[in-house]
């Protein structure tokens, strides 16, 4: 059985992983089969979802698994717990988003072609809106995610308090 920081540790990569693939796939550029990518994009955002919920619940019940390290100064301990405020805001909104373009198309969605998530009744214009809201909201995140990738690596690689170390899981720890 995992405890709380172990299974934070794997549900921050699962998620970035996760997002990793809504980066480099996008369901309205594949030419190929846009209705398998867009099926797929709604599986990955579900297990997004759930990933999220789980993650958002232990950090509303629990608060932070870890704290600013001490050899941060003081404006690295601001943003670090800013940082991490902002990512626990923006990953459920841009999740909410998803689902909400989702809920507003006017055609069957069905996650990994075998779940139907939405109701397939809404209108283009307001699915067209609330996919533009959603890009906008995933590209903030991709923002706050690339400003937590810098400061985490000059953190262990400048600073040299092992804050790679601290958020691998053990299994990883022989590759830094």
């Amino acid at each position: 059985m995992l405890n709380r920081r172990s299974a934070l540790k794997w549900l921050h990569w699962l998620s970035l992983g996760l997002i990793l693939y809504f980066f480099l796939v996008e369901p309205g550029k594949n030419r190929a089969d846009p209705g398998l990518a867009l099926a797929t994009h709604a599986g990955v955002g579900l297990l997004l979802a759930i990933v999220v919920l789980v993650w958002t619940v232990m950090a509303a019940t629990k608060g932070l698994a870890g704290r600013a390290g001490p050899k941060l100064p003081d404006w690295a301990k601001r943003f670090h717990r800013i940082n991490h405020r902002v990512l626990q805001i923006a990953l459920p909104v841009m999740v909410a988003t998803g689902a909400l373009a989702g809920l507003m198309a006017p055609f069957a969605i069905k996650a990994f072609g075998l779940l139907q998530i939405n109701p397939a009744s809404g209108s283009k214009s307001l699915h067209d809106f609330a996919e533009e809201v959603h890009d906008l909201a995933f590209n903030a995140l991709l923002a706050v995610i690339a400003l937590h990738v810098v400061f985490h690596l000059w953190r262990h690689f400048l600073l040299k308090d092992n804050a790679l170390r601290i958020m691998l899981p053990r299994l990883l720890h022989k590759y830094l």
